[in-house]
Formats: structure tokens, sequence, C-alpha cells
């Protein structure tokens, strides 16, 4: 089965290799996220994703340019994969929830 993913708008923070940039957090799942950033991104960096008062350390696999900046797709650290009982961003949707 296939782990579910929810849509959302949350703002958080990225750190790439020390230099950090609020991002828009777009997709979150339990092993990763999808975020909006304008900065570029390279794939295979380590990131850390600050998000309230939780962290979340990843890597990143896969980074698109647009013309509004780039989506980034991070795969969380098993130690710190996300749970909803312990941090829920602002406006989060299952479009599983859609379909019914």
């Amino acid at each position: 089965m296939d782990e579910p993913c929810y849509l959302c708008s949350h703002l958080v923070r990225l750190v790439v290799e020390g230099t950090e940039q609020w991002v828009n957090l777009e997709e979150i799942r339990e092993s990763g996220a999808v975020v909006e950033c304008e900065e570029a991104v390279g794939c295979g960096a380590s990131v850390y994703l600050l998000a309230e008062r939780q962290f979340y350390e990843g890597r990143v696999v896969s980074s698109e340019m647009h013309s509004f900046g780039c989506r980034v797709e991070i795969e969380f650290s098993p130690a710190t994969l996300w749970r909803p009982e312990d941090w829920t961003p602002e406006h989060l949707l299952d479009p599983e929830k859609l379909k019914r």
C-alpha cells in the first residue's frame, strides 16, 4: 500500500549547507515532502526542514526550476519521519477524501 500524501500550504524554513530560506510546503507524507522555493537546490543535497518546533532531516531527490522558482522533493531521514501527531501543516488536505 502506498503511503498517503497530503496537500498543504505552510511556510517553513529550508536549510541547505548552512543557508536558510523560507519555502512553501506544498505536499507532505511520512517519508518526505515537496516544497516550492525561490533559490535552486541541487539534487542530492542534504537539507533540514524546520517547521515551527519540528525538525526534519533529509536529502533532495528531485529539483526542477520553473518560471516561478524551484520545486524540490525531499526524502526524509528514517530518524525524522513526519507524523501528523507531532506537527500538522496549515491547510492540510487529504486528496483521497475528495474521491468519496
